[in-house]
């Protein structure tokens, strides 16, 4: 079995398919990692990043591509970080991104689950605003649109 390290620190947490998902700290900022797995091997890597740190937290395996879910454009912290947006992107089976979608609720969002349903897939996640913690769910179209989200507590 081989070891990979892609950054400073590697960090998988999703597996759809043959699609590994997490985030990578490339010594400045975390980066959504994707990694193309044939059995126990990495055959393509590919990095989504922008403004500030982006992570990958979930993923669905789809007939033509995938779905990702995570947070972005936030601050790691050792305390989970701030001011993150939840995140939801449809890759299509070149992991080229067709859409993406931020979702700003209370000030600190993560997508955690993506379950693909006939017309579209519900994601739910954490939203926080630094007084309380609560989590969402939402349902979103394949094309990327916002159908509804609601969210329970804080």
């Amino acid at each position: 079995m081989k070891t990979y390290s892609l950054g400073v620190e590697t960090v998988p947490v999703a597996l759809a398919g043959d699609l590994l998902v997490g985030s990578v700290h490339d010594g400045k900022a975390y980066k959504i990692m994707l990694a193309r797995l044939d059995g126990e091997e990495i055959k393509a890597v590919k990095f989504i990043s922008g403004e500030d740190d982006w992570e990958g937290h979930s993923a669905a395996k789809l007939k033509d591509g995938y779905l990702l879910g995570g947070a972005v454009e936030g601050k790691a912290t050792l305390e989970g970080g701030e001011g993150w947006k939840g995140y939801v992107a449809r890759l299509d089976g070149n992991l080229e991104v067709l859409w993406e979608r931020k979702l700003e609720i209370l000030g600190n969002e993560c997508v955690y689950s993506i379950l693909p349903a006939e017309g579209g897939t519900f994601v739910a996640g954490e939203t926080s605003d630094g007084k309380g913690r609560g989590f969402f769910v939402g349902r979103i179209t394949l094309e990327g649109e916002l159908l509804w989200l609601k969210t329970l507590g804080p």
